[in-house]
């Protein structure tokens, strides 16, 4: 039964925020972060075998040159990764809305953006110490005192680094989260299959799709959803079950129902509402009809069609 007076077919490919150049898809893309005390350990290591410029024959001269070489390599080893992992987690601003929602799902915005924050301040610490110990170096007086100043420092840029590694092992459970996020793409057409828990909506995906459904695990749920594609005269389209919505208001429902409602928002989706009139998924007949009126008044505008499932037991 067609609903909402959409037009046949699935919505185009104008989905919010594509004119902005919004980025899609880069969540799972982020890289992995390693752990810092094997960074350290790596940074440390090659600081050691740092050697003096050559042609310097100078005694003094020489360890001066070696130690500033020594604190420059140190501060860049610890903090040249950073960077790097910095310049590929998104700003969240910069995401298609769909993925901003499944991050807030995910990790949370404010957590993202407190993490990447704290990292980067660790990073700014590093180089400035880094530098201020590569002049101090380069200024000692003596050998000895160049010395000196490369154990100190060696000291002091690992108490840096060992103090905000807590943000470091937070960046790499973030990525680990956003890395294991099913790859759906929101510039697809969409074909959502929608309804109460347990209705059957995983079961019509493997008969809508052309090719074995990808089984799809969320960071923040147990349960996993099946994700397929077919195509329509040629064009590509996804096809997804979503996790089943109870006749609850939003403040009440959990991170997996507020999936769904994100699922309908922010993709060019077309709704198929799967509804168990046997009531052997659990919920009530009455419950359903709640649902499909409370999400059809939502979302008005999209192509809508109803589908009665174990009709072989009614």
């Amino acid at each position: 039964k067609a609903h909402g007076g959409a037009s046949a077919g699935m919505p185009t490919h104008n989905a919010p925020g594509i004119k902005r150049r919004r980025m899609i898809g880069t969540l799972q893309s982020v890289p992995a972060v390693p752990q810092p005390q094997e960074t350290l350990a790596s940074a440390i290591k090659r600081a050691s075998r740092v050697t003096p410029s050559a042609g310097i024959k100078n005694a003094a001269e020489k360890e001066r040159n070696r130690a500033a070489r020594q604190m420059d390599t140190l501060m860049k080893e610890l903090s040249v990764p950073l960077t790097r992992y910095l310049a590929a987690f998104p700003a969240f601003e910069r995401l298609h809305p769909f993925e901003q929602a499944l991050l807030e799902l995910t990790v949370g915005r404010d957590k993202y953006i407190n993490v990447l924050s704290k990292v980067d301040s660790l990073r700014k610490t590093l180089q400035q110490t880094g530098k201020s110990l590569a002049s101090k170096a380069s200024k000692a007086p003596s050998k000895a005192g160049a010395q000196e100043v490369a154990a100190a420092g060696l000291e002091q840029l690992t108490s840096v680094y060992t103090s905000g590694a807590p943000h470091v092992e937070s960046l790499r459970s973030v990525a680990r989260s956003l890395r294991s996020l099913p790859s759906l793409d929101p510039s697809l057409p969409t074909l959502a299959l929608v309804g109460a828990p347990n209705v059957g909506k995983s079961s019509l995906v493997q008969l809508l799709s052309t090719g074995l459904p990808e089984v799809c695990n969320y960071p923040f749920t147990t349960r996993s959803i099946k994700m397929g594609h077919f195509y329509v005269d040629g064009a590509k389209h996804q096809v997804t079950d979503t996790p089943g919505l109870l006749n609850r208001t939003d403040d009440e429902r959990n991170k997996m129902e507020l999936l769904t409602l994100a699922t309908l928002q922010h993709l060019p989706s077309a709704v198929l509402f799967v509804a168990d009139l046997t009531e052997e998924c659990g919920t009530s007949v009455a419950d359903q009809a709640a649902i499909r009126t409370e999400l059809s008044a939502r979302f008005a505008g999209k192509p809508w069609l109803d589908v009665l499932s174990k009709r072989d037991v009614l």
